[in-house]
């Protein structure tokens, strides 16, 4: 018994004593321990169509993953653009390092930020397949990271 007990206090006092070093996500000269590795247009984006049939505005949300796949939020600029054929693209920029935008975009129930788009008149023209879309996300160190995907309009019939 007693035998026991000094290897458990040993074991005890060995893992008390040693030093654990967590693994960081490095972006510049700032460690980040669960700052976003990649990130995703997420399948919830979408055109906004109004029951005529016309497509008022668009949804875009992007999640941020961290090194073990959860959910975070981000820093750096967040750059939307969607591409109508014949059509001048639809822009959007977001400064995700000040902290009033940062809010203004997340969505706090579904962990993503979510960029709403009010009707313009380029989505008009959306053709049925979809709109081409691009994020762009630049972290904090100036390393732009590009995503696309097409964006379509939900058919609820």
């Amino acid at each position: 018994m007693f035998r026991r007990l000094s290897l458990v206090s040993t074991c005890i006092t060995l893992l008390v004593g040693c030093d654990f070093v967590p693994q960081h996500t490095t972006k510049g000269s700032v460690d980040f321990p669960y700052g976003p590795e990649t990130f995703q247009i997420h399948l919830l984006s979408r055109l906004e169509s109004s029951p005529e049939g016309q497509v008022p505005g668009a949804i875009v949300c992007v999640e941020f993953d961290d090194r073990d796949g959860q959910a975070t939020r981000a820093t750096g600029l967040l750059e939307i653009n969607l591409t109508i054929p014949d059509q001048a693209s639809l822009e959007r920029a977001f400064d995700l390092n000040n902290l009033k935008i940062n809010e203004s975009v997340w969505n706090r129930t579904t962990r993503m930020y979510q960029v709403n788009i009010p009707f313009d008149p380029i989505l008009a023209h959306a053709p049925e397949g979809g709109v081409p879309i691009k994020v762009t996300w630049t972290s904090i160190d100036g390393k732009p990271i590009m995503e696309q995907g097409i964006l379509r309009a939900l058919n609820l019939k």
